[in-house]
């Protein structure tokens, strides 16, 4: 009797050490399994209201580990970048006014570098050394300045001439959802 009792006793314990074994299994393959397949979760896209944006405002939002700015733009007034054909001497010259070789998804190879031209969406990182750059905005333009080494920048993120940096401000993914919204989303959604 004694050893059916130990045999029962040493079965049942098999069992829970299987099934400790199994549940440590699946809980260190889950990270592994989720990487082999991304699924659509909510990380992949951020929605960021606009309604509270006047022109020459800007919001700040956090999206996959980086900052980016949405930025309203005047309605009329010239901008710096309408300054595409200064002389090359003139502070207000454009280093690489076709964005030619800028990073930019294709639907912001145009004048304004964004889906509309009263919107205007970049990450915050200055294309020189990554410091997190300041906008600046009075009622005639709007100037994007890095504070680090000061290069700046027109209201479509096209770097000036006599700056550092030598590439337009990176843009990010996005689409437009209606007309006080848009969606931040990566590339791979």
């Amino acid at each position: 009797m004694i050893q059916r009792t130990d045999a029962l006793r040493r079965k049942w314990l098999l069992r829970i050490v299987q099934g400790f074994s199994v549940t440590g299994l699946s809980l260190l393959a889950y990270p592994f399994l989720k990487a082999l397949f991304p699924g659509s979760s909510n990380r992949d896209y951020l929605e960021v209201d606009l309604t509270e944006l006047q022109p020459g405002e800007h919001k700040k939002v956090l999206w996959l580990g980086r900052s980016v700015i949405v930025l309203r733009r005047f309605n009329q007034g010239p901008s710096i970048a309408a300054a595409k054909d200064a002389t090359q001497n003139d502070q207000n010259a454009l280093k690489d006014p076709d964005s030619t070789l800028s990073v930019q998804p294709k639907y912001t190879q145009n004048k304004h570098r964004s889906r509309s031209p009263d919107v205007f969406v970049f990450y915050s990182n200055c294309t020189h050394l990554g410091c997190e750059v300041s906008v600046l905005s009075d009622p005639v333009k709007t100037e994007i300045i890095c504070p680090c080494h000061q290069s700046r920048f027109d209201d479509a993120g096209r770097v000036l001439q006599g700056a550092v940096a030598l590439y337009n401000l990176e843009i990010p993914d996005y689409t437009r959802i209606s007309a006080q919204r848009i969606r931040l989303q990566s590339s791979a959604a």
